[in-house]
């Protein structure tokens, strides 16, 4: 009988770990995006050596998008360790929910901190890129 409970609660801690592992991939699609923008950043970043407005832009936005992948690596971590004490928490005598909500709202904010940088440098892509609009049509004028 007790056979049948352990694996009735096992099964359980699986349903329970699903989400956050499907919030693990979406976390790896998002890296995997920041990681597109810091390489297209550093492209922009050796292409406007000549242009200081240019480079700080470009450096500003490569700050935003490492600081964002921090968090979101950080945030992962955390979903990783909600899962372990998902599994951990019926089978250890303390009493783990604590920690497991205290870990999910520590994820949630960070990714959500990830989030608004990522914007961040979302808004500085579009500063630089309404520049060159500008200087096409002035060049196109001439």
């Amino acid at each position: 009988m007790d056979t049948l409970i352990l694996t009735s609660t096992i099964a359980e801690e699986i349903q329970l770990s699903i989400a956050p592992v499907f919030l693990l991939t979406a976390i790896a699609g998002f890296l995997n995006v920041l990681g597109a923008h810091l390489s297209r950043a550093v492209d922009q970043l050796t292409l406007d050596e000549g242009s200081a407005a240019g480079s700080a832009r470009d450096v500003r936005r490569i700050h935003y998008i490492i600081w964002s992948s921090r968090l979101s690596v950080m945030t992962a971590i955390l979903v990783c360790l909600v899962v372990i004490l998902i599994f951990l928490g019926d089978h250890v005598e303390p009493d783990l929910t604590g920690f497991i909500s205290f870990s999910f709202v520590a994820a949630m904010s960070l990714l959500t901190v990830a989030l608004i940088l990522f914007l961040m440098q979302l808004t500085v892509a579009r500063e630089r890129a309404l520049i060159i609009a500008k200087a096409g049509k002035r060049d196109v004028k001439k």
